[in-house]
């Protein structure tokens, strides 16, 4: 079985912050985050609190921008890939073997919860599928992707999911790569209760207008203009963020970033501007309500657009980052998290001008 594989870096990471910044060590006794922690995703909840979920099932908060954090009992040790909030007290989490955790008093305890999400053998055992990625569009309403084109959904607070491989409309693949029929499935994003989509493998963009009952894909339009004519030579997406029903953005491998501003019925790569080649993937992208956007991914790489362009630079943190960044979330424009490996998150606070390690 095909499993998804996260970029290592090298053995250490950055904490480089220049002269003018001082930073609080905490003593060893204390810490809740070490260099053996690799960070998958992180939620800000507000301007000093925020969420962040990793390897071994760690689960952590922060009520005071970082400056301490509390670790929250998972009850698993499974990797924790995805973690969604859509109010201050209820929130999802996926991950490793199909897991899916629900809290219903804002994070301070978790209850697995049955996701279905298997892939039955031809024996009849059943394997559960890894769920790269879920979306919580309310307290009631939440969808997790992952391996095996798999889709999840839950319409009842997550008592009750229906798992379903969502089918290709046609075999690209002229029944060449059986890899083409079932693409993994990277992310999800709903943005009201019947408009979302999932981004994966071979350059892979599903839309639903029925609030996932149907998919129909778009990725078709990114081969226009990119000497790309082999819809199986698309890059493999990893992220999706979608402004509205009309804006959206979808990062992946060789650092591409696609854009549509009609509802996906066209894509095309934005333009990247950069005094050296971007050969790593890009995990994740967003775009703020001020029209500036940010991405992240492996080799430390961090992306940036100002308001009212679209060339991508690469953004000038005043410090190296030596390790894969996977997790970027937004509060408001000013207040902003990434997490990656070797136990790193950073903060800004200032629209991303400066990122500051918290050391846990």
């Amino acid at each position: 079985m095909r499993r998804w594989i996260i970029p290592g870096g090298v053995t250490l990471f950055a904490l480089a912050l220049g002269c003018h910044h001082e930073v609080e060590m905490v003593p060893l006794a204390e810490r809740t985050i070490y260099v053996t922690d690799r960070f998958y995703d992180v939620q800000a909840l507000g301007k000093d609190r925020a969420f962040v979920v990793g390897y071994g099932g760690k689960i952590l908060e922060t009520a005071n921008g970082g400056r301490s954090w509390e670790v929250r009992p998972s009850g698993t040790e499974l990797a924790l890939y995805a973690v969604r909030f859509p109010d201050d007290q209820h929130g999802f989490i996926s991950g490793q073997d199909g897991i899916i955790l629900h809290t219903a008093d804002g994070g301070k305890s978790w209850q697995t919860q049955e996701s279905n999400a298997f892939f039955q053998d031809k024996d009849g055992s059943r394997q559960p599928l890894y769920l790269f990625a879920l979306h919580a569009l309310d307290a009631d309403h939440a969808w997790a992707v992952g391996d095996r084109s798999i889709l999840t959904s839950t319409s009842d607070g997550g008592k009750t999911w229906r798992a379903r491989r969502v089918a290709m409309e046609a075999d690209i693949s002229g029944g060449e790569s059986l890899a083409a029929a079932d693409p993994i499935f990277y992310d999800v994003k709903f943005v009201d209760a019947t408009n979302g989509w999932i981004v994966g493998e071979f350059g892979k963009i599903m839309h639903t207008a029925d609030g996932g009952e149907t998919w129909h894909e778009q990725e078709k339009t990114l081969m226009e203009g990119t000497g790309i004519f082999d819809l199986l030579d698309l890059p493999t997406l990893y992220g999706v963020h979608m402004t509205d029903t009309q804006r959206g953005l979808a990062s992946g491998i060789e650092g591409r970033i696609a854009r549509t501003n009609d509802g996906g019925q066209r894509w095309a790569f934005d333009q990247i501007e950069v005094e050296y080649p971007l050969v790593d993937p890009l995990f994740r992208v967003i775009e703020l309500p001020d029209g500036s956007g940010w991405a992240v991914g492996a080799a430390g790489e961090v992306m940036r657009h100002q308001p009212g362009e679209t060339a991508w630079k690469r953004a000038k943190l005043g410090q190296d980052v030596l390790t894969w960044l996977r997790g970027l979330s937004f509060s408001d424009q000013q207040n902003g998290w990434m997490v990656g490996g070797y136990g790193l998150i950073y903060r800004t606070t200032d629209g991303g001008k400066t990122w500051l390690p918290s050391q846990g």
